[in-house]
């Protein structure tokens, strides 16, 4: 007998983003025959992708609280008390998390109706801001149940997502991707047996290129938001020590944030203008041309002064399914995947000359880089296959309704 194909409202703030092709590849690894996946997308984003339909939420539609709430009143009183006593009697940990949560219940009052005339099986929130906000609210509006993502950002920032506690002890299912969420996600009092740690991955590998051996100047690439957490400026203080060093080197830096022109500036007075490249935000192919350029990926990630981490950050891995050798701190769950001597380098977040002389040994050392660069190909192939990892994904999702 043929399995009833499931119906998901899958939720996100923004589908598709340049900066979560991650998402992208989840959600194409999340369907199948078995699996109807409704994407909504409740901030921004296109009204369809590569043939999925996103369901949009324009924020034109948020005037129809004037009369949803009065509605909400008269059908669903307790369900709307909640909401406004959340609102007003609990104070958030800041005010973008005022205002996304805001957004994810806006969303939720509004659609109800129209989603209860034809409910999903399940009701599932990529992030704990926004997106679980709307699942939520809607779970209790039109009774079914709520699954929800928790990753590094939603529960570190400024002490996690607000009303974190709630969403997790009422979700059906929390999946994560990196077992230091995980751990944190238990030691708030989540179920054990309802977190689910899930990779990430690529829905196809691209071949393992060649290994350069003339590696002068060795080739040295980055790439993540300009915020905080990813440390730019200890990378700088360490392409500084390089070059003091007499390392010949060249350096690409991919991506756009909060702090671009900070880092320009200080990339200037640290005397690499002419070394160190700021490439901007780039399409994903275009960052795939820089994995065939670069010898060395550079993560220098640590903790902000809000709290906040990196999980195990997805260019992570596609670095090290192109051959490219990583070196990474240990901040978040970057060493869930780079085994310091074995399949990459670890090396510590206040020492530059530890990355001084790790890469300037890099640059003649062909053992090493191959041993290092066959042993991360083989990780990536067992553990971040976004098919293999999206089954595990649908199989949970089944078990919980």
């Amino acid at each position: 007998m043929k399995m009833k194909p499931l119906r998901i409202l899958y939720i996100c703030t923004t589908f598709p983003k340049l900066s979560e092709q991650f998402i992208q590849r989840e959600v194409a690894g999340l369907r199948s025959e078995n699996f109807e996946l409704e994407v909504v997308s409740i901030w921004g984003g296109e009204k369809s992708y590569k043939g999925v339909r996103i369901n949009t939420f324009p924020k034109w539609e948020l005037i129809a609280l004037l009369w949803m709430i009065p509605w909400a009143l008269l059908r669903k009183p307790k369900v709307l008390f909640n909401a406004l006593g959340k609102l007003f009697l609990e104070k958030p940990p800041s005010i973008v998390n005022f205002f996304e949560n805001l957004l994810g219940m806006g969303y939720a009052f509004i659609r109800w109706e129209s989603i209860r005339r034809d409910p999903p099986d399940l009701i599932h929130g990529i992030w704990a801001t926004s997106p679980v906000s709307a699942a939520f609210f809607l779970s209790d509006l039109i009774e079914v149940p709520f699954s929800m993502g928790a990753h590094a950002f939603d529960v570190f920032e400024d002490g996690g997502d607000w009303h974190l506690k709630e969403k997790l002890n009422r979700a059906v299912l929390v999946h994560t991707s990196s077992e230091s969420t995980q751990r944190e996600l238990l030691h708030l009092g989540v179920e054990a047996s309802k977190v689910i740690v899930v990779r990430r991955g690529l829905t196809e590998y691209p071949d393992l290129k060649p290994l350069r051996l003339d590696r002068r100047p060795i080739r040295i690439l980055s790439v993540g938001r300009l915020v905080e957490k990813k440390g730019f400026f200890y990378q700088i203080d360490i392409l500084k020590a390089l070059k003091y060093q007499e390392v010949d080197f060249s350096s690409r830096i991919i991506g756009s944030g909060s702090l671009d022109i900070p880092l320009r500036n200080y990339r200037d007075t640290s005397g690499l203008h002419n070394d160190v490249e700021f490439w901007g935000e780039l399409a994903h192919d275009d960052v795939r041309k820089q994995f065939l350029w670069a010898d060395l990926f550079l993560f220098t990630g640590r903790v902000s002064s809000k709290g906040d981490r990196d999980g195990l950050p997805n260019v992570i891995g596609e670095a090290m399914a192109y051959g490219v050798v990583v070196l990474t701190t240990d901040v978040g769950a970057t060493i869930e995947a780079v085994t310091d001597g074995k399949s990459g380098l670890v090396l510590p977040s206040e020492n530059e000359e530890a990355w001084v002389d790790a890469i300037g040994q890099l640059v003649d050392g062909n053992s090493a880089m191959e041993e290092y660069r066959t042993n991360s190909r083989r990780w990536v192939e067992e553990h971040f296959n976004a098919h293999k990892n999206s089954r595990e994904l649908r199989k949970a999702f089944r078990s919980v309704v």
